[in-house]
């Protein structure tokens, strides 16, 4: 038999045993070998999600939970394109992603053929790796395809971690000879052994010290990172998503960006030395604090020399694994008077925003509070970007649990939420995405993949009727508001129970939603319950909670 596109049935194999293990396709023609071989393989976790932007954000999500790479395979032409959006997100969040993109055969390049671009380097910078899958010859037809998997691999799962793209030029005949035996040729072992990063220069941390803990998705190593805050009697601020607030230390600040606004009371805070983990934290007034301290030693710590403070102060780079670095400060401070200021901080301003329990009027933070009292120890939250990041930031209390937070930090855009949180339902465990009303419109598309796939997810969708941020911002005074920034839509969401079979209830009490809330947890199904806000309402609500009254 003459064999032609059969060479990629090896490459499929290849990425098995390198630890893939889940594949979403798109369906299309010239994708139809690759297709094909992946699902005939019968040991991947295959998904189909008909629109190529919400598949990529769907895998986005698989990788983020699971802790690998995942592959992406779509059709040739304008269907690669719409990747771009959480390509972007895994390259700045450093998730490792597998992009093979089929294509057609070169003789048919910029001769109009149809459904056909030039994809070589489709994705430019946004990808760590990217390569045309040539032909291979008659001694390297098995061979070659497993050293291109292996290339892929490494790329991608190499620090900092990330996207990488495959073009794969594909000839009639698209459908290949489906022998199981073809999965085998040419198969050696290969191995990766990853090191740990060991820190090389271990600074002195004496005198005011500040440890400010960002988003991190990779991160694991949050019990080491609390057990130096204590060593060393430093504050340790905890954005939402490093998943600190899933422990308790005297040493855990989180109610830091309310009573960081009291200017007097910054300067008292002020340190010496400021320690960044992950990402910068998303609280506006922490970034202003470091602003407004120029003069403060400044260490980041992270496993690549890749630059991570917006506020440009950084003085010195560590490059480690964090854990490592944690472990191997073994520096004592036994005066805590800096700690015991920030302390009484969090201590008044954490029961003033612990009050909203009692809110009457429908209110975001009340009902942030309401999820942490009322979710299962292992649910897994995606949290949208925009104010529902924020309002969590606020009003969710550090407290023991195995709650685990997600989000999409690394452009920290509004699209792609709802697939990005069935990708991470694809763990089993009980799954929740707050999100708000424009977040959902973004990605309305992405609940399909929910009912063809039978995933379980609870919504929750705070519905303010557009752009409620901007009434927080310095946009909320020009002129054309509402027109450009406000954006009121008037969507009915409750036409999305018919429209994709998912359960919808709007909540209308309290009580409602602790009931709802606990009852969704524990069906399956897409479950969307719509909690209706008043923007402006919001906004007095907020400051009426946040506004530090020392």
């Amino acid at each position: 038999m003459d064999l032609k596109n059969e060479f990629l049935a090896p490459l499929v194999d290849e990425f098995f045993h390198l630890g893939v293990r889940e594949v979403v396709f798109s369906p299309g023609s010239r994708s139809t070998t690759l297709a094909l071989y992946f699902t005939h393989y019968k040991k991947y976790k295959t998904f189909v999600n008909i629109d190529e932007r919400s598949a990529a954000f769907f895998a986005l999500g698989i990788a983020k939970s699971h802790k690998r790479p995942v592959v992406l395979v779509c059709t040739s032409g304008s269907a690669g394109a719409h990747y771009l959006p959480a390509l972007t997100e895994a390259k700045h969040s450093r998730i490792p992603l597998i992009v093979l993109t089929a294509d057609r055969p070169n003789h048919l390049q910029f001769v109009g053929a149809p459904q056909t671009v030039n994809q070589t380097a489709y994705f430019g910078s946004f990808v760590k790796h990217d390569e045309q899958l040539s032909t291979p010859n008659k001694e390297n037809f098995w061979s070659y395809p497993r050293k291109v998997a292996q290339r892929l691999i490494l790329s991608a799962q190499n620090l900092p971690k990330g996207p990488v793209h495959l073009n794969v030029p594909v000839d009639e005949p698209l459908i290949p000879d489906l022998n199981p035996n073809y999965f085998k040729k040419e198969f050696f072992p290969f191995q990766i052994q990853k090191a740990m990063l060991h820190p090389s220069y271990l600074p002195d941390l004496s005198g005011k010290i500040v440890i400010l803990a960002g988003p991190d998705s990779n991160l694991t190593a949050q019990k080491e990172m609390i057990e130096l805050a204590e060593r060393i009697k430093a504050p340790l601020l905890c954005d939402p998503l490093s998943n600190l607030r899933s422990f308790e230390s005297p040493v855990i600040i989180d109610a830091y960006d309310a009573f960081l606004v009291d200017h007097t009371l910054q300067e008292k805070l002020q340190p010496d030395l400021f320690i960044q983990f992950g990402q910068i934290p998303v609280s506006k007034r922490v970034q202003q604090m470091i602003n407004n301290n120029k003069q403060a030693q400044y260490i980041q710590v992270d496993e690549t020399l890749e630059y991570r403070n917006p506020l440009l102060t950084t003085t010195l780079m560590i490059q480690s694994d964090i854990k490592s670095f944690c472990e191997a400060i073994q520096s004592f401070n036994r005066n805590d008077a800096f700690l015991l200021l920030w302390q009484e901080a969090q201590e008044k301003m954490r029961k003033k925003l612990n009050r909203v329990k009692n809110e009457n009027e429908s209110f975001e933070g009340k009902y942030i509070q309401l999820i942490q009292e009322v979710l299962n120890d292992e649910t897994q939250i995606l949290v949208s970007n925009s104010m529902e990041i924020r309002d969590v930031d606020y009003f969710w209390e550090a407290k023991n649990s195995s709650i685990t937070f997600f989000g999409n930090r690394g452009t920290n855009g509004i699209d792609g939420q709802e697939s990005t949180a069935l990708g991470l339902s694809t763990t089993g465990k009980p799954t929740l995405l707050i999100t708000g009303d424009l977040s959902m419109i973004h990605d309305m598309n992405g609940l399909l993949i929910g009912k063809t796939h039978e995933l379980n997810l609870t919504i929750v969708l705070f519905n303010n009727d557009g752009g409620g941020i901007f009434h927080h911002l310095a946009q909320k005074n020009l002129p054309y508001f509402d027109y450009l920034f406000s954006t009121p839509h008037g969507v009915d969401f409750s036409g999305l129970k018919q429209l994709f079979h998912l359960d919808y209830t709007l909540i209308t009490s309290d009580a409602m939603f602790r009931d709802q809330l606990m009852k969704m947890s524990k069906k399956t199904g897409v479950h969307l319950l719509e909690v209706r806000t008043n923007k402006n309402l919001s906004l007095l609500l907020h400051e009426k909670y946040t506004k530090n009254e020392f």
